[in-house]
């Protein structure tokens, strides 16, 4: 494309003089580095919104699994507390002995 380009800028120039042939590239190029300078902004501005899309994309999903495993976690106690309360109640004795075990084991460890 800039070959093309700068040969159709030279040819229209006049061929005797080389200074002016020079002088027409050296147009000719900078018209094509500001072209690419332009394209290659374009390309960083569509690439920086698709990396900010994609970014917003990953943090929903992360958020949602986050809220999901929460509410997972949360049942997961919930049905154990119920299950400790059952088993306090149907054996009180038995219970009390276990956490002064619990208690006296932990208080060894640290």
């Amino acid at each position: 494309m800039a070959r093309a380009a700068a040969a159709a800028r030279t040819a229209k120039t006049n061929n005797d003089d080389p200074a002016k042939d020079l002088d027409a590239e050296i147009a000719a190029l900078r018209e094509d580095v500001a072209a690419i300078t332009a394209t290659l902004g374009d390309v960083v501005k569509y690439r920086t919104g698709e990396a900010k899309t994609e970014a917003r994309r990953l943090r929903k999903n992360v958020e949602r699994k986050g809220e999901e495993t929460m509410e997972q976690v949360q049942d997961s106690f919930e049905a154990a507390e119920g299950e400790l309360k059952s088993m306090i109640r149907e054996k009180p004795i038995s219970s009390v002995l276990i956490a002064a075990g619990i208690g006296y084991v932990l208080s060894k460890i640290l």
